[in-house]
């Protein structure tokens, strides 16, 4: 198993990440994210839109729910993305109820690790039915990716937990992760900001390739 590349639409403005995703760069990544500062900055909209441009690709919409799940969870799952976000802070009541609107469209819910948590906190959502985290160092947290972080990714991903990671991580990042049972990568800002992005993100599908073959 290789981890999926995943671009995370950060942008402010929809029109300015439709812009990072010209020159191949949208049929190149594996996953297209709708980031929380999109959805906040142009609403539950953004989502749709990227929906309708990009029917085939995986959608994910990152909007980190954090209470009022039925309905923020319906208005997220309403717009089609394949894969949304509730913050692992939030009720387990919370989590259910996104789960079911997500259900209801079809969509899966990630749990983003983000502050505190346990695993035993990871051994309840399960039993609610979410498989998924994403383990996030926060841009920020102080540091870089140290052996604690790589702890928590190999625990979660042997408890069968589909796991993507995410903060900072370009292409010297990836070596960190080789050979794990990761989910997907998130970058951002080092493809956005490349001076070719979407020769970065062949490049970076090519070391994964490298790493995980």
């Amino acid at each position: 198993m290789k981890p999926l590349l995943q671009l995370a639409l950060d942008n402010l403005s929809l029109q300015d990440g439709l812009n990072t995703l010209q020159g191949g760069v949208a049929q190149a990544v594996d996953i297209i994210e709708a980031g929380t500062l999109l959805i906040c900055a142009e609403g539950v909209q953004a989502v749709g839109q990227l929906r309708r441009l990009f029917p085939e690709k995986p959608l994910v919409a990152d909007f980190k729910i954090a209470d009022a799940g039925s309905v923020l969870g319906g208005l997220i799952a309403g717009q089609k993305p394949d894969y949304m976000t509730v913050i692992c802070a939030a009720d387990n009541g919370t989590k259910a109820a996104v789960k079911k609107e997500a259900d209801r469209q079809g969509a899966v819910v990630q749990v983003e690790l983000y502050g505190r948590w346990q695993m035993d906190d990871v051994k309840a959502w399960k039993e609610l039915g979410i498989t998924h985290v994403i383990y996030h160092r926060s841009r920020d947290a102080a540091g870089e990716w140290g052996q604690t972080d790589l702890a928590c990714v190999k625990a979660l991903c042997s408890m069968g937990m589909d796991v993507t990671v995410t903060g900072g991580v370009g292409y010297d990042e990836l070596e960190l992760f080789a050979g794990l049972p990761i989910f997907a990568i998130i970058c951002g800002r080092s493809i956005r900001d490349a001076a070719d992005p979407c020769g970065q993100v062949l490049r970076m599908k090519e070391r994964i390739d490298q790493l995980w073959a």
